[in-house]
């Protein structure tokens, strides 16, 4: 079984979630509890309306292919994510549903479709297994219906028979109840954090992150915490998993399911080949070290961010001449900044009326918090943008 119902409910809560806080003006994390709290999607706290259940039943059978079923419609006649979750986990389960489509990119630019073959999940699954075979919990401080998070909470947490925690309770484990045997996901940006808690963590604690690179300092911190072992995972939306770690600094060892096929692809063990989402040096056939991003985004709390787009995005405001948007490192991770040359030099609201706007338009990691007015861009003795 690919797929238990209660970790593909869990699943649903995240991506409901994630589909509707936008438009409602909540928090992902807010709406995520009124969805824990009942499993009623019209008459529980989230109180969906027909519209708004319309658009996550689009989500859904976008996320697990549906329409192989024809089922989207009966989504919108049933109001439980436990309905919901029978369909899916039956057809998972008798080999009709065969691929997860999870969406990659942001506000500022066009979200792509990314298909993954549930087989191809499950191999990484099968490895991970052998690297943690001792969990008796996963606590996942990630989103569910992201691909890490898929893979390393529902298809984890079923392939070993161990309770997945997730949402609010995830957090408050984190702080307060974690005990032997915790598998804990998080992001550079949650390892961050926990690396500056007063209290240490109990022996036995695995962790694991992934989606950006992790500083060796963040590493060395949650190790002095406590942390028994840290797995930094390397891999892209569009691969899964690709290589993984135990020693920061070290290279990257390959999961099995991938080889390379040269210095930019990889191949997997059923024949697809793998753009590498980023230039590496190759230590040997199965082990690399990444340098940099190939499509220049950046990593914002686990999500990625293109400076460019979100630059051209700010430069439609009618008060904003020309602007240079710009990562900035923080101490809860890297942000971005924002440097504006204003279309009317004398608008002493600009920079209040562009947080607002920013706000409304932008999601948390996209948007700068950091604003800069100047008469003209920052540059160097050359002529080219620089840092300011």
């Amino acid at each position: 079984m690919p797929l238990s119902r209660v970790n593909c409910i869990a699943t649903l809560q995240h991506l409901v979630a994630a589909s509707l806080a936008a438009d409602r003006g909540v928090t992902t994390n807010e709406l995520l509890q009124n969805l824990q709290a009942s499993d009623h999607l019209r008459d529980g706290p989230a109180a969906l309306d027909s519209l708004e259940q319309l658009a996550v039943a689009r989500a859904v059978a976008e996320f697990f292919e549906l329409e192989k079923t024809g089922a989207e419609e009966w989504l919108l006649r049933r109001y439980r994510l436990s309905e919901w979750s029978e369909l899916i986990c039956d057809n998972l389960n008798d080999g009709t549903l065969d691929q997860i489509r999870f969406r990659s990119g942001g506000t500022t630019g066009e979200p792509r479709v990314v298909v993954q073959g549930l087989a191809h999940l499950l191999s990484e699954v099968r490895e991970i297994r052998e690297l943690v075979r001792n969990t008796l919990r996963i606590i996942a401080l990630v989103p569910l219906h992201h691909i890490y998070g898929f893979i390393w909470g529902p298809l984890l947490g079923d392939e070993l028979n161990v309770p997945l925690i997730h949402g609010e309770e995830a957090v408050k484990a984190a702080h307060h109840n974690l005990q032997p045997g915790d598998l804990l996901l998080g992001v550079p940006e949650w390892w961050q954090y926990l690396g500056n808690i007063s209290h240490g963590l109990p022996a036995g604690v695995i962790g694991v992150t992934s989606t950006a690179p992790c500083p060796p300092e963040v590493v060395r911190a949650a190790l002095a915490k406590g942390v028994e072992t840290m797995i930094e995972v390397y891999g892209a939306s569009d691969t899964g998993g690709i290589a993984w770690r135990t020693e920061s600094g070290r290279g990257f060892q390959l999961f099995r399911h991938w080889c390379k096929q040269d210095d930019g692809h990889l191949v997997s063990d059923a024949g697809t080949v793998g753009l590498l989402p980023d230039h590496v040096e190759w230590q040997s056939d199965r082990t690399l070290i990444p340098l940099r991003r190939r499509d220049e985004a950046i990593q914002v709390g686990g999500v990625n961010v293109w400076p460019e787009r979100v630059r051209a995005f700010i430069e439609r405001h009618p008060g904003v001449a020309c602007c240079s948007v710009r990562p900035m490192a923080t101490g809860h991770g890297t942000r971005l900044k924002v440097f504006i040359v204003a279309e009317h030099p004398k608008d002493d609201g600009l920079k209040t009326e562009l947080r607002d706007w920013l706000r409304a338009n932008l999601s948390a990691a996209e948007r700068p918090i950091n604003l800069t007015l100047g008469d003209s861009l920052p540059r160097n003795a050359m002529g080219k943008l620089c840092d300011w």
